[in-house]
């Protein structure tokens, strides 16, 4: 067995199931291996699109069970961006970048020679170069480990070619460090639960850190029956459905700053929710998350709980009904509900009077609510672009937990159809749309032709506004008599490059055109691409973050 296939068998033994990879050296030989041992290979058009799809298929499936394996040099340095996506995001990811190996390492001028592990240090949580076959073992199963332990990120290792031809003499092998994750002692049970019964403006915030311990079960009993509303990061949403009657957030601004007490399970306090500014100068905040240097870093006399957060619920709950009722304050907290329902009436009002807008060309708002009338419950939608996001995040629900996907925590627009695919090969059974801007569609629109190649039937819809400028007064992005930097030219056909690669294709200027070629593109168990011709002068409104 030489070093592809024991990286092969490796992979296997850990739970990957698949491999998102560009082929050329010196790793043309492992992804075969691959194959052959029953992992699926999906070949890409570009190694940032292969970064994507490995994230977004480990955040449908809940686990690491998607790696990606690169070629040396340039092939390396393209997937730095999706690497920074995945430390940004705090997701779960293996990437295996080969090296060229060199009988004088130091020379200059060896071809696609790269130090990737020195490149990817501080976008990691570990970087390093297996240095033997003989380590391969080792250094795979740590990285892999490592990814998943605590707070999830990236892992990179750089395999040189040497490591990969050569046959092992001894495998090494030894158990992954342990992460020790501490309980929270009996004395900050009692306080929180003290806090939580005796609150009058109770509320929770939840994020999409809690994809990794699935307390859907505790959190729902932990809201229902303590009559605590709450609200959620924008992929956070659907992890307890948006139209549960305790679901705020068309009222998280008002819930943010009026709230009394506040319960922060697996969220980041970053620029999502203003670094905690909103929150009232007094507030009770209670913050629980895996991470020690996620706890409110913004709110120094806090409560703060290093802890898994199922694991933390379930010690909690038997606390807060020895406590007994909320009696007490049953009347204050009906109040604020009352009151968050009022305010999130309005909103709502506001969001349906942009989605019924009737003009012509159509609003992005009003594509939007197309959308909505037609998708199933369980659909996974993933927003990219700016416009275009902003709209989705607005009108479009989620229901069900890891539903939505956006250019995530740094805005990284051009993920969406990567997104997409990756999710769809996770979950074949779930409707996989991706809603993109013109802009974010052109950054990764050759990927469609990776989801026609392996039978990937996503449906993309290109809102089509003629260029990032869309929604603002063009004099700010570019001066009378200068070229047109940021608007396209009109009316392109998108859909002409899935027509091209044979999948199904369509375009849609009017409203009622959009759930009819919806339903034909579903009907087509094909990959689908929409383009869809929107105003480019609609205002630019983003509400829910």
């Amino acid at each position: 067995m030489n070093g592809h296939q024991l990286l092969a068998h490796t992979l296997k033994s850990l739970g990957v199931t698949h491999v998102f990879s560009l082929s050329g050296s010196p790793i043309k030989e492992t992804l075969p291996a691959c194959s052959q041992l029953g992992i699926r290979v999906i070949g890409v058009r570009h190694q940032q699109a292969a970064v994507s799809m490995a994230l977004a298929h480990n955040f449908v499936s809940g686990r690491l069970t998607a790696a990606v394996i690169l070629s040396a040099g340039p092939a390396v340095t393209n997937a730095a961006t999706g690497i920074l996506v995945a430390k940004d995001n705090c997701w779960p990811l293996l990437v295996l970048g080969g090296k060229t190996s060199s009988t004088n390492p130091a020379r200059p001028g060896t071809f696609q020679m790269l130090d990737g592990a020195t490149l990817f240090h501080p976008l990691t949580k570990w970087a390093a170069e297996v240095n033997s076959t003989d380590k391969l073992v080792e250094y795979v199963t740590r990285g892999y480990h490592l990814a998943m332990t605590g707070q999830p990120g990236p892992v990179y290792l750089d395999v040189p070619a040497r490591v990969l031809n050569d046959s092992p003499t001894v495998i090494e092998i030894s158990d992954p460090e342990p992460f020790f994750i501490p309980k929270p002692d009996c004395t900050t049970l009692e306080k929180i639960a003290e806090i939580l019964i005796q609150a009058q403006r109770p509320a929770i915030i939840l994020g999409k850190g809690i994809r990794w311990s699935e307390p859907y079960k505790e959190l729902r009993t932990l809201i229902e029956t303590y009559r605590i509303p709450f609200i959620t990061s924008p992929m956070g949403r659907g992890l307890l459905p948006d139209d549960h009657p305790l679901c705020s957030n068309a009222a998280r601004d008002f819930l943010q700053q009026q709230a009394d007490t506040i319960l922060v399970l697996g969220a980041r306090l970053n620029w999502t929710f203003r670094f905690a500014t909103q929150f009232a100068h007094d507030v009770n905040l209670i913050h629980v998350d895996i991470a020690k240097e996620e706890l409110s870093r913004h709110r120094p006399n806090s409560i703060l709980i290093q802890g898994e957060i199922r694991q933390v619920l379930q010690e909690l709950l038997p606390v807060l009904r020895q406590h007994g009722t909320m009696s007490g304050c049953l009347r204050e907290r009906e109040e604020w509900h009352a009151r968050l329902q009022e305010m999130g009436a309005k909103y709502l009002q506001h969001r349906e009077d942009l989605a019924n807008c009737s003009g012509s060309p159509m609003s992005p708002y009003r594509l939007m609510k197309e959308i909505r009338e037609f998708l199933p419950r369980d659909s996974i939608c993933i927003f990219d672009g700016r416009n275009t996001m902003a709209a989705a995040q607005e009108v479009l629900p989620s229901y069900e937990p890891v539903s939505r996907f956006t250019a995530g925590s740094n805005g990284c627009m051009g993920v969406g159809i990567p997104f997409g695919i990756g999710a769809k090969v996770s979950a074949p059974h779930r409707m996989v749309m991706v809603i993109c801007g013109d802009m974010a569609f052109g950054v990764c629109a050759m990927e469609m032709e990776t989801a026609v190649r392996h039978n990937i039937p996503i449906i993309v819809v290109v809102a089509n506004n003629d260029g990032p400028c869309a929604g603002q007064d063009f004099r700010t992005c570019y001066s009378p008599g200068h070229e047109s930097a940021t608007k396209y030219l009109a009316r392109i056909p998108y859909e002409k490059i899935m027509e091209a690669f044979g999948g199904h294709a369509e375009s849609a200027d009017r409203p009622e055109h959009v759930q009819p070629a919806l339903k034909r593109a579903a009907e087509s168990g094909k990959p689908a691409c929409l383009n869809v011709y929107v105003d480019p002068q609609t205002p630019f409104h983003n509400y829910l973050g």
